[in-house]
């Protein structure tokens, strides 16, 4: 027990530290009748869909997650019982994050030398966007925590340049709002606001393409998945297909079948082929609403509401651990912040909210479904706007040209004003080329390695508006090669 704290120290840069979560799941007796009930809604709603999703491995990856995640949350429970308090408990990550980002500005030289003021900071198991995020955790644990006043300070520093050089708008999303969570209680939450506001205020002034991130609207491609994880839902409503197998339905449509995080790409390590039948257990829905009503239908979706709004819950009038929760939880409209396993990022959700629920206090089921109600609402934000919106004529195919190789060729009547993406579907789905705009001639690469055999051509038709995230129109046409 007395090796947690220093394990929470190391986990950031050892990750794999995290698979002994499992051996903590006695701690959960610890807890309150009421945060049990809530642990057991949420291992029920993972585990029952997964019996009938159609994906044979569903209910194993099922299981697996579960144990997971309650090892997890049982290590969150042992280091509150260790501790004076949670804020205090949280204390050794703060050292683990400062050598994490010594460790990806050393890594982004390396690897570009001269040219890596011109490059988001990376890391060699984080993508920017992650990166991004753990930065924005530094800021709000250096705001919050009593460290030694330098390291504090640096920590704080770090943390902000981090957030800056990683360009992660979901890691400024989750800054911005987990600060204002902090606002509640009178906490600190305005200091991390402010050092928000710093961080915008230097992007504004770097004259990069790199900073003109934070001030952008474009998806970077996420409505391609959000539509497709939608589908799967759609097809499995009850069920889902299973935890991780989603990634299944998924690969291929954002980036390519398989992929490594961008430094070790960028070094010229691509993923081997012994990985690419596994590349889906990677590849999310980039929301956490769709991830779970895609993994696990309807019920899954609830009991993972009920299980964040539970933590948040649990941890209301504890500004450090509701700021952190609350960052986690806005991340989620955009991206999977606390999918797990993960390069220790998602396990510190858990680890945080089984610290909240260690707090005990009293009955908190109606705190709770008013929050998880509220985390709901806020997952689907990117979706509201579609509801409002007139529907406008629907545009034609004119002419589309799909040889055997080389380039096809497509062109629409009537799809003015709209951008358009081109898909090549089977069992998942991939863009072709990237985006066009509507009222011009399309003409697409066909992979190189694409086996033979038939395919679903997808004209997806999105409206210019930045807010429309979905696509208006979807044309389908069977080609083969």
């Amino acid at each position: 027990m007395r090796l947690l704290p220093f394990a929470l120290a190391l986990a950031p840069l050892f990750p794999p530290l995290a698979l002994l979560a499992p051996l903590f799941l006695g701690h959960l007796r610890r807890l309150s009748p009421w945060a049990l009930g809530l642990l057991g809604v949420y291992a029920l709603s993972v585990l029952l869909p997964a019996l009938g999703a159609p994906e044979p491995l569903a209910f194993p990856l099922a299981l697996g997650r579960v144990l997971y995640v309650l090892g997890l949350v049982g290590a969150g429970v042992a280091l509150y019982a260790g501790s004076s308090s949670p804020t205090q408990a949280l204390k050794p990550l703060g050292y683990g994050l400062f050598l994490l980002y010594i460790t990806a500005f050393v890594a982004t030289y390396f690897t570009f030398g001269d040219q890596a003021v011109q490059q988001r900071l990376m890391h060699p198991f984080h993508s920017p966007v992650g990166l991004g995020f753990m930065g924005a955790m530094g800021v709000l644990l250096a705001v919050y925590l009593r460290y030694p006043w330098p390291f504090r300070l640096l920590l704080g520093l770090l943390g902000g340049a981090v957030l800056l050089l990683s360009a992660s708008r979901g890691g400024m999303l989750a800054l911005l709002l987990g600060g204002a969570g902090g606002l509640l209680f009178r906490g600190r939450g305005l200091w991390a606001l402010g050092l928000a506001g710093l961080v915008l205020f230097a992007a504004s002034t770097l004259d990069t393409p790199i900073s003109e991130r934070f001030f952008q609207a474009h998806l970077s491609g996420r409505e391609g998945l959000w539509l497709r994880a939608y589908e799967v839902y759609q097809a499995h409503p009850w069920t889902g297909v299973g935890p991780y197998v989603l990634g299944d339905y998924l690969k291929g449509t954002l980036f390519g079948e398989c992929f490594l995080f961008p430094l070790l790409e960028a070094r010229g390590l691509t993923c081997p082929e012994g990985l690419r039948p596994l590349g889906g257990f990677w590849s999310f829905a980039h929301n956490h609403l769709l991830q779970a009503l895609g993994e696990s239908g309807v019920g899954g979706a609830v009991g993972l509401l009920l299980l964040v709004g539970g933590f948040l819950a649990a941890a209301w009038g504890e500004g450090l651990l509701l700021s952190l929760l609350v960052a986690f939880v806005a991340m989620g409209m955009t991206d999977n912040p606390f999918s797990v396993p993960s390069p220790f990022r998602g396990e510190i959700f858990f680890l945080l909210g089984g610290l909240a629920l260690a707090r005990g206090g009293v009955q908190m089921v109606p705190r709770a479904l008013a929050l998880a109600g509220a985390v709901a609402l806020l997952w689907s934000l990117p979706f509201l706007y579609l509801a409002t919106r007139p529907p406008t004529p629907p545009p034609s195919l004119a002419y589309l040209a799909f040889p055997k190789e080389g380039v096809g060729f497509l062109r629409l009547v009537g799809a003015q004003g709209y951008r358009v993406q081109v898909w090549l579907c089977q069992k998942d789905c991939q863009r072709v080329g990237w985006e066009w705009r509507g009222d011009e001639p399309m003409y697409f690469p066909l992979p190189q390695d694409l086996p033979k055999g038939e395919y679903r051509l997808r004209v997806l038709l999105l409206s210019q508006h930045r807010l429309a995230l979905k696509p208006r129109y979807v044309l389908e046409k069977e080609v083969r090669r």
